[in-house]
């Protein structure tokens, strides 16, 4: 049957149904729609966390390095110090420790500034008093941070100066 054989009633009944249909799919509409804008909405957020864990995860991996170089950097201070002035080797061995030292603080590695210095109980560690005092006569070991954290307290001499 089509359309042109029906009743004035029947069109009008059949009119009813459509318009309920139509609300209807626009309402499934409407809700596919805000689950694709919370899904959309849900994958922006994971990726950002994803980006936050793998900097965090990165930092932490430049970090143990730094921490673990910090050793060789020690070792190359005492060959530096022990070496005879004059000698090649001695500026051999100082452009390794200086370009070690600058590529680690590229990535985020600091020396405590400690001689001098008030002694702070978060940077330095005091291994020596000479007297009352506060400040650091003397650094016996350097001390070093990354980023905001410390990775090693200076160890130092503390008095008056």
């Amino acid at each position: 049957m089509t359309y042109s054989q029906l009743s004035e009633e029947q069109l009008i009944q059949a009119l009813k149904q459509l318009e309920i249909e139509l609300d209807r799919t626009q309402k499934e509409a409407s809700e596919w729609e805000q689950k694709a804008k919370k899904a959309k909405a849900d994958f922006e957020n994971y990726k950002k966390d994803e980006e936050k864990r793998k900097k965090a995860s990165q930092h932490e991996a430049k970090k143990n390095l730094a921490e673990d170089l910090i050793e060789v950097i020690d070792n190359l201070e005492r060959a530096i110090l022990s070496a005879n002035e004059d000698s090649a080797l001695l500026q051999g061995v100082k452009m390794v420790a200086d370009q070690l030292y600058e590529k680690l603080e590229k990535e985020g590695l600091q020396r405590i500034d400690a001689e001098g210095e008030e002694f702070d109980p978060n940077l330095h560690k005091a291994v020596e008093k000479k007297s009352d005092g506060k400040k650091v006569l003397k650094e016996k070991r350097k001390g070093y941070m990354f980023g905001n954290k410390v990775l090693r307290e200076s160890e130092v001499v503390v008095g008056d100066k």
